[in-house]
């Protein structure tokens, strides 16, 4: 996230994958169902500056009509703040943008 400009060209219009880092590693098959087709941003809820991220994500938000958001995240309690720091950041922005969450178990599968 930290590295994103706010006004790069490849977000104009994008739908949104927003991904903890640990994802990508636990599902497997995150390509196929995630990846493909979205913009793809990675964070950590647990080690990211929950507000610095926060504040990104608005930024995002605001310079581009970002079509819909899907946040992916483990299961563990240190994951689920990132569907409060997306729902937060959406609310922050202004803008009405769709938001769907889909949560990764420990054991790579995913739930929902």
């Amino acid at each position: 996230m930290r590295l994103v400009r706010p006004w790069a060209p490849y977000l104009k219009g994008a739908s949104l994958l927003i991904a903890a880092d640990c994802t990508g590693f636990a599902y497997s098959d995150i390509q196929r169902d995630f990846i493909k087709g979205r913009v793809t941003l990675v964070g950590c809820p647990k080690l990211d500056e929950k507000d610095l991220f926060t504040e990104k994500l608005v930024q995002i938000l605001q310079a581009n009509e970002i079509r819909d958001i899907t946040v992916l995240h483990m299961t563990v309690p240190c994951c689920s703040n990132l569907d409060g720091m997306v729902s937060d950041a959406v609310l922050r922005s202004g803008k009405k943008v769709s938001v769907k969450s889909f949560v990764v178990g420990i054991d790579g599968r995913l739930t929902a």
